[in-house]
């Protein structure tokens, strides 16, 4: 199968069914054996903290071997001996969400009852799942308590929900750029990215696996969602729009194979490593558990869902993020005060967009200091 699995990573197999939230046409839907993908780094005797990765990251947080190198591991600048989360202070575990293709079980993992790969025939993922399989992962490391759960973008979603489903399990919950609910403009632009893979004329409703891979689709999608990343300040900022080529458009019938603007080739460029690593339909089911992210409808209200919370919890958004804007953070901390829940929004002045979390610069001189702060109080 496709994997962006790294060396590193140990997958767990557990023998007993796992169990989906979500009924599909009243059913419910099992998997027979469970796989979860795993890396880790410090002391086993150190306090844990379980980062959660985004939608297309995987457990390759942090690589010791190349501290500084930022290119080898996605979260090296906050992970890491000296860094934020201190792999010298705490024992760090970053595990490959449910449905994903780092690993853990998803629709390009092998169903041991066919012999072929689940695709479309994997069940129905929620955030919920996600959260539950990593739990079962825990149990068995023997761990008993976490010290603190952070994750950025959907990681933050999974860092509520282990607020919610494991309250006396969690001292420290910190959604980054997330949170408690998916708003329009997600869903609208999540819709088009699972579009734009289901309309390649290779994905032959998602049994593409003895044949091509639908990855024009899945760069299409990755494009639009990188649209989505940064700002629309950042992206005039960064991009010149001087013309790389002095022919005009419309020269000649080949003209929109042209990329004539830096912004175009940078899409280019971020959209075709990654549609020739990660599965087209682990894409799909991840944007659909974004999606149909809502704690609200889950639990009723969001005061409601909320309730059970008993970490500490610390929101980190960014002024210039206008995929998870910081009004979304600010309605999780109200929900977490009418509860008299402790809590607080960090709102960090940058305009990069939504993937200032992922920024080295942004992480080491403006989340760094917050986030030392209340992990050590």
């Amino acid at each position: 199968m496709r994997s962006n699995r790294h060396s590193q990573t140990i997958v767990q197999r557990f023998q007993e069914p796992f169990t989906f939230e979500t009924t599909y046409l009243g059913n419910t839907e099992t998997i027979s054996e469970l796989e979860v993908a795993h890396e880790e780094w410090g002391n086993p005797a150190h306090p844990v903290i379980l980062v959660c990765h985004a939608l297309s990251q995987n457990t390759h947080a942090t690589d010791l071997d190349y501290p500084d190198d930022f290119h080898r591991s996605w979260w090296t600048s906050m992970v890491g001996p000296g860094r934020a989360v201190d792999t010298d202070k705490y024992r760090v575990i970053c595990i490959n969400m449910l449905g994903g293709c780092g690993g853990t079980s998803g629709p390009a993992t092998v169903n041991p009852e066919t012999g072929r790969p689940f695709g479309l025939h994997f069940p129905v993922v929620s955030i919920g799942d996600m959260v539950r399989s990593q739990k079962i992962l825990m149990d068995h490391l023997g761990i008993k308590r976490l010290h603190a759960v952070i994750g950025g973008s959907m990681g933050g979603f999974q860092a509520l929900e282990w607020g919610i489903l494991y309250p006396d399990f969690v001292e420290r919950i910190i959604p980054v750029a997330s949170s408690a609910y998916s708003n329009q403009f997600m869903i609208m632009t999540n819709r088009v990215q699972i579009d734009a893979i289901q309309s390649d004329r290779v994905y032959k409703q998602g049994d593409y696996h003895d044949g091509a891979v639908p990855e024009s689709g899945l760069a299409v999608a990755r494009m639009v969602g990188f649209t989505t990343f940064i700002s629309p300040l950042m992206m005039e900022k960064k991009f010149q729009k001087d013309r790389n080529s002095k022919r005009e458009p419309h020269a000649d019938a080949g003209f929109h194979q042209q990329m004539l603007h830096e912004a175009e080739n940078y899409l280019r460029h971020v959209s075709e490593p990654f549609s020739k690593d990660f599965d087209p339909n682990s894409m799909v089911y991840l944007l659909q558990s974004w999606t149909h992210f809502d704690l609200a409808i889950k639990y009723g209200t969001l005061a409601k869902a909320v309730e059970p919370i008993q970490a500490k919890t610390m929101l980190i958004c960014a002024s210039g993020d206008n995929l998870f804007p910081p009004y979304l953070s600010y309605d999780v901390l109200r929900a977490l005060e009418v509860n008299n829940k402790k809590a607080e929004v960090v709102t960090i002045d940058d305009d990069y967009g939504h993937d200032f979390f992922l920024i080295p610069e942004i992480i080491l001189d403006k989340i760094t200091p917050h986030l030392v702060r209340f992990l050590s109080t």
